[in-house]
């Protein structure tokens, strides 16, 4: 029996699962992707939020949890009528994200620009690397 066919199974369908992944999905929208980065000095979270306004985001920060809510709303100019419907109606979503003790979290900044939510968040001066001067 062959021993790699079991393999080939597992990649063949995480293969179809990309295949089918549809960005217009309004499943999709509940847990938008996200990209974290990290400098020397500070984390980045960047997020895709097309069709979402500065007024439908909200972004808390309850403890060591910060927590982004956004929500796009569907409209129909005046004098039109939906004939076919692709995209994902009136979207509402929440994604939290644990900071932990790397955060100074009374530093935490937010930009939105062109459909892109940027949250910067500063290392926190306990995580920082420092020089010790030696006497």
């Amino acid at each position: 029996m062959n021993s790699l066919l079991p393999v080939t199974r597992m990649l063949d369908a995480l293969a179809s699962n990309l295949d089918t992944w549809n960005p217009a999905d309004p499943d999709v929208w509940h847990s938008p992707r996200a990209d974290i980065l990290e400098g020397d000095k500070e984390y980045r979270i960047l997020m895709d939020l097309p069709g979402v306004e500065t007024s439908g985001l909200e972004i808390n920060l309850e403890g060591q949890t910060l927590t982004v809510n956004a929500q796009r709303p569907s409209t129909v100019p005046e004098g039109f009528q939906l004939r076919r419907h692709e995209r994902p109606g009136p979207v509402s979503f929440s994604r939290s994200f644990s900071l932990g003790a790397a955060v100074d979290a009374g530093a935490i900044t937010a930009g939105f620009e062109n459909g892109v939510l940027q949250v910067t968040l500063p290392k926190s001066e306990r995580v920082m690397p420092r020089r010790i001067e030696v006497r």
